[in-house]
């Protein structure tokens, strides 16, 4: 596992068999997360010794790829493992699909103390940089319309909403919207040029 990538305040890394415990701790003891990422998808079946085999078993089988889909973030100055970053395709309707053109990224930073410390941005310039060099020409991502700090950081990054699905989901009995957006890339070089 030599792949990184290495900003400023994080690294993004291939999953290491250390991070199998903070996963495990992430789905099972600090779930403040789940209301911001997706909460209608609680794992209420997951079973972590289950999860630590699977993972085990695939990272006897891991290899250098020549794109990595996801990778984690791992903090600069202490090492510490706070997340991850994912990509996905969705299809012309803006619905998730195994393979595409439409190539969409997520975050996730799991605990509120590891927040609004700037690790979220640089862990998204660093991995959309990354795409782009890789030959992605265009990057998406998604969200739902009370994600307000996820929202925030796609507009700072230069994403623009392109599409909303009305009453996506129920968030605590209330309907709510599904967003998509599209990464402006002027936007996105003109920020990278001004060190974000």
């Amino acid at each position: 596992m030599n792949f990184e990538i290495i900003g400023k305040k994080v690294k993004l890394r291939p999953f290491k068999e250390s991070d199998i415990d903070d996963k495990i701790k992430w789905m099972t003891e600090e779930l403040e997360w789940q209301e911001w990422d997706a909460p209608w998808e609680k794992d209420d079946d997951f079973v972590p010794e289950a999860y630590r085999k699977e993972r085990l078993e695939r990272l006897k089988k891991e290899e250098i790829l020549d794109f990595y889909y996801s990778l984690e973030i791992e903090t600069l100055d202490t090492g510490k493992h706070i997340g991850g970053i994912n990509s996905y395709y969705i299809d012309k309707n803006y619905n998730y699909i195994k393979h595409g053109s439409n190539f969409t990224i997520g975050i996730g930073i799991n605990n509120p103390n590891d927040r609004k410390k700037g690790y979220a941005t640089e862990a998204w310039i660093l991995f959309i940089n990354y795409a782009l060099k890789e030959g992605i020409k265009e990057i998406y991502t998604q969200t739902w319309s009370g994600n307000y700090p996820v929202i925030a950081l796609m507009k700072k990054i230069g994403f623009e909403l392109i599409h909303i699905k009305k009453n996506y989901h129920e968030v605590n009995n209330k309907p709510v919207d599904g967003y998509t957006f599209k990464l402006n890339l002027e936007k996105f070089h003109k920020l990278n040029k001004e060190g974000y």
